[in-house]
């Protein structure tokens, strides 16, 4: 039987410790541990948008695990259960709630498992519990950032109409001086007018008046020179 040399030793050494040590990191990174001190329970959710393989939990801001996985379940309707892998030591009730949200506005979302006041029996490996999202925050600034773009295009739009109702209020307003100075014209020619008729008709009146006194003075007469005439 061949005899190990120490060199070969040193090199078999150099790539398992390295290699040894990648796994370990690759196993504490997905949650699990060799000594058995995490449990697995199951979230309930609506959707994945938020939720992700890997996706840290925490416990009033402390990281206590991860999700490993994430199954489909398609009855009674479509919902999606995952799987956390959290700290055994830490003391979770059934009865707590997972807060799903964002640690900042860039940040990647988190799940936030957070214990009752009124506390019930401890939460145990494979139990399930309910997630609720919090509004994204990312989602509130895009609304918000689309809410003032419509509201400055309608401030413009605004502006502009603005812009417009003054040059046609002018417009209006020039109109209307011309007209009124057109009736002021039209006034006082028909004043001309009316004054020409008054005196027209106070001349004959006066006629007729004189006529009717000389027809109750001499009727005879009056009446025999119409028919010479």
């Amino acid at each position: 039987m061949k005899q190990i040399s120490k060199n070969e030793l040193r090199v078999g050494l150099f790539i398992l410790i390295p290699a040894g040590l990648l796994f370990l990191f690759i196993m504490f990174k997905l949650g699990y541990s060799i000594a058995g001190s995490t449990k697995d329970i199951y979230l309930k959710i609506d959707s994945i948008t938020s939720v992700k393989e890997g996706t840290q939990i925490m416990v009033k801001g402390y990281p206590i695990g991860r999700v490993v996985d994430i199954e489909p379940v398609y009855k009674p309707a479509l919902h999606f259960l995952a799987t956390l892998r959290i700290n055994n030591e830490i003391e979770l009730y059934e009865n707590c709630s997972a807060v799903i949200q964002n640690q900042n506005i860039i940040g990647d979302p988190i799940i936030e498992l957070r214990n009752p006041d009124k506390k019930g029996a401890l939460l145990r490996e494979h139990d399930v519990i309910e997630g609720f999202e919090y509004v994204n925050l990312e989602a509130i600034l895009q609304d918000v950032h689309m809410l003032l773009t419509n509201l400055t295009g309608t401030v413009d739009v605004v502006k502009q109409i603005a812009l417009e109702s003054r040059h046609n209020v002018r417009t209006l307003l020039a109109d209307l001086s011309a007209s009124v100075a057109t009736v002021n014209r039209v006034l006082e020619d028909s004043q001309k007018d009316i004054l020409a008729i008054l005196g027209s008709f106070r001349v004959t009146a006066k006629t007729m008046s004189e006529i009717a006194d000389e027809l109750k003075k001499h009727p005879i007469k009056f009446l025999t020179q119409g028919k010479k005439d």
